[in-house]
């Protein structure tokens, strides 16, 4: 994830059948087990995105501002974290691919921004 300039990555990217994900969250591994959306605030801002899996592709994207995550950590223990800004993008980015979808997905035109 890091050497490839990445600040989140999912468990099928790297072959793995397990619903886990990893974000960098100021230079430390977040990892969340099993994690699930139960909340967001209503309101999407849009942003370039671009994903590890599609090298050198980016395209705007609405995602809601703020989510609440509810996930497993590696000991096992529940948390509901509530999240915004970069890491609230990175977690809905990564939660898609752990559902099978891509960012571009999304799309309906090559660089058309489009709310989720």
């Amino acid at each position: 994830m890091r050497s490839e300039g990445g600040i989140g990555i999912s468990a099928p990217q790297g072959g793995y059948s397990k619903r886990i994900i990893v974000v960098d969250k100021f230079g430390k591994d977040w990892v969340l087990i099993n994690p699930e959306i139960v909340w967001d605030d209503g309101k999407s801002t849009e942003f370039k995105e671009g994903c590890l899996s599609i090298p050198g592709f980016y395209a705007e994207v609405c995602r809601p501002d703020k989510i609440k995550v509810k996930y497993r950590d590696t000991n096992g223990k529940p948390h509901i974290d509530e999240v915004d800004g970069i890491f609230s993008r990175v977690v809905q980015h990564e939660i898609d691919h752990l559902n099978g979808v891509l960012f571009t997905d999304y799309l309906t035109t090559v660089g058309t921004a489009v709310t989720i």
